[in-house]
């Protein structure tokens, strides 16, 4: 049997029609066209109707947007995310429903909890690939509860730790606080049955998850450990997205963990926003990869990385040159510590587990792990 190939892409914000692009930009488009099956996380609404939500920023483009996503190549879209909402129940039922008129696959949103988070199941050359998508980023009053529609959320718990000794000597100091973040227990419970009940119904299981920071390297606390949760409970692969900006790649038993590809479509900087918002999306990266899995029957997948950078109309160019080359040293060094080995062949990256990582079930690597990546 030929290996299946799964592409899996960072954010959509389209806020322009997608015709005729660029060759450019087309030879990345092929590389989610020529996959078995493609996941992005859309997260542009696509409406007319509503009424902008509480939150620091709202946007939406064109219901038209719609009849040119299928050209992209996605099999499957996930909108649990926090612009998906950002015009309430109605825009984000406007845009589920225009998607899938186009054929498409959502998950991630529904009437209810129960069906904000069902998996949906696709039989893929032979084999049942299952995707369930939650957001830990979660717009009040939009998460989906048994008697309200909305997206499928995992709530996080945040608490501050102060360091006493040095609040002592440097009071006022912002460094004496350390941010602590955990998934809320009730969540990662729902969350972790789900998925097991998933993995007992199919070969393969995605889960899509919109998480961490917008922008930067860090991660948030709360991340590595969910991630190696969801992958206990029998996620194959973990596709994060979100930060607009290339994070790292680890491995949990062998399993990869994505925590962040960039921005695939970043069209959202054209629409108007307060200064704030325009400072916040002017420093984010253009940069980001679309990931092609090769899984081969009983075996682990091999992971090809083709970085790509946004183009002044905000899609995306396969890297070059010294593109290509920040790319991979950002991924190479980031990456590292969560037990990725990122190597390079020509103008593809390769993410695989560090050859007898001690940690790569425990946490970040440390020592060995980091010069065995170089």
């Amino acid at each position: 049997m030929q290996p299946m190939i799964l592409a899996l892409s960072g954010d959509i914000l389209p806020t322009r029609r997608l015709t005729a692009p660029a060759r450019a930009v087309e030879d990345v488009y092929d590389l989610i066209r020529t996959a078995d099956l493609a996941i992005g996380n859309f997260e542009m609404p696509l409406t007319d109707g509503g009424a902008p939500v509480q939150k620091l920023l709202n946007i939406r483009a064109a219901p038209e947007i719609a009849a040119d996503v299928p050209a992209l190549g996605f099999g499957v879209l996930t909108l649990a995310n926090n612009h998906a909402v950002d015009y309430g129940w109605t825009g984000l039922e406007d845009t589920l429903w225009l998607l899938r008129e186009q054929k498409i696959t959502v998950v991630g949103a529904g009437w209810n909890e129960a069906e904000a988070a069902a998996p949906a199941t696709l039989d893929v050359q032979g084999r049942r690939i299952a995707i369930i998508a939650f957001s830990c980023l979660t717009p009040t009053g939009m998460s989906a509860a048994p008697d309200r529609p909305g997206i499928a959320a995992l709530h996080v718990e945040t608490a501050y730790e102060i360091d006493p000794w040095y609040q002592m000597e440097e009071p006022g100091d912002p460094s004496v606080v350390k941010i602590k973040t955990r998934i809320r227990d009730l969540d990662l419970a729902k969350a972790t049955r789900l998925v097991a009940e998933a993995r007992a119904a199919c070969d393969f299981l995605v889960v899509t998850i919109h998480w961490g920071f917008g922008s930067g390297e860090e991660l948030a606390e709360y991340q590595l450990p969910l991630g190696q949760a969801l992958i206990d409970a029998g996620a194959d692969v973990v596709h994060g997205h979100h930060p607009h900006a290339v994070h790292a790649i680890g491995f949990h038993r062998g399993k990869p963990i994505f925590f962040g590809p960039g921005t695939f479509i970043g069209q959202q900087v054209f629409l108007d926003a307060p200064p704030n918002v325009k400072a916040l999306w002017a420093g984010m990266s253009p940069d980001g990869y679309v990931a092609r899995l090769s899984l081969a029957s009983g075996a682990d997948p091999t992971i090809a990385l083709h970085p790509t950078t946004l183009d002044a109309d905000r899609l995306p160019r396969l890297a070059h040159g010294d593109d290509f080359d920040r790319i991979a040293e950002r991924l190479k060094r980031l990456s590292a510590p969560y037990g990725a080995v990122i190597s390079s062949d020509g103008g593809v990256l390769h993410a695989a587990p560090i050859p007898g990582c001690p940690r790569q079930s425990h946490g970040p690597c440390i020592g060995s792990c980091r010069r065995s990546s170089t």
